[in-house]
């Protein structure tokens, strides 16, 4: 079946006003076309742009990790971004109605529980090759954490889709968009300044610090939030905020908890 006609400047409006489409729903139309984007779009369009970044940077992070524990750099680089992409596409088919009828407390749960995984993923893997565990555990541990994290970002996108449609009126190219270019930026910023720069502790902690926030900054859609599930939108937001705070006392320790993990690693 071929795409409805676009209707021609006279053309009756589709709208059945019976005027000409020039002199009705046109004008508005094309002023909408035009108009600037509102704070609300430039808020959704950030929190994509920031979870995207954040989220490449978590798996680079864990194919670094693995590398320098299981070697073979280029097999788990390469197994890292392969399963985070079949991740990402399991993760966006999960955003199915129920989940999209909620989508601001539904994210509000995804980037709690990204804030915990991304924030804590290095120093887990550390503990795991510090307690001497087999190497098989620790593959294990890995690829579920490259598996999860990938799930949830996946699902991040139809939800970020839905509160960009009804909060703004924005399409999903633009969201897709602009999530494609985050994901650019953070592998651009883990190579030149990230790894070189903080190493994969510190920089795990500021990752995760960034899902806090964006987390946080939902509460400026706490307008598309039904009335009866405001309380447990407030009781997100809060954890929210400790997890952020917990976070930066972490990356204010991020040297000691390196070299603690790095005395682990070495004394394997």
């Amino acid at each position: 079946m071929s795409p409805p006609r676009k209707p021609g400047r006279n053309d009756p409006c589709p709208c059945g006003s019976g005027e000409k489409h020039k002199h009705c729903c046109l004008p508005k139309d094309e002023a909408r076309a035009t108009e600037l984007p509102s704070a609300r779009t430039w808020l959704v369009l950030a929190a994509t742009l920031l979870l995207a970044f954040a989220s490449i940077v978590y798996e680079l992070l864990l194919g670094q990790a693995l590398s320098a524990f299981l070697g073979n750099t280029v097999l788990r680089y390469s197994v890292t971004i392969g399963l985070y992409m079949l991740a990402m596409g399991i993760g966006a088919m999960l955003g199915r109605r129920r989940v999209l009828a909620t989508p601001v407390l539904a994210l509000q749960r995804l980037e709690v529980a990204l804030t915990i995984l991304g924030g804590g993923s290095v120093m887990l893997l550390f503990l795991i090759d510090g307690l001497q565990a087999p190497h098989l555990l620790l593959s294990l541990v890995a690829h579920g954490l490259i598996l999860g994290i990938g799930v949830l970002s996946g699902l991040e996108i139809p939800l970020l889709i839905e509160i960009g449609a009804r909060a703004a009126g924005r399409r999903a190219h633009t969201v897709l968009g602009t999530d494609y270019i985050g994901a650019f930026a953070g592998t651009v910023v883990f190579a030149l300044v990230f790894y070189p720069t903080l190493g994969i502790v510190a920089t795990g902690f500021l990752v995760a610090a960034l899902n806090a926030v964006v987390g946080l900054a939902l509460v400026a859609f706490r307008g598309l939030v039904a009335p009866e599930r405001r309380r447990e939108h407030t009781a997100l937001a809060a954890a929210q905020g400790v997890l952020l705070a917990a976070l930066l006392l972490c990356l204010g320790l991020a040297t000691p908890i390196e070299q603690a993990g790095l005395s682990l690693y070495l004394d394997r």
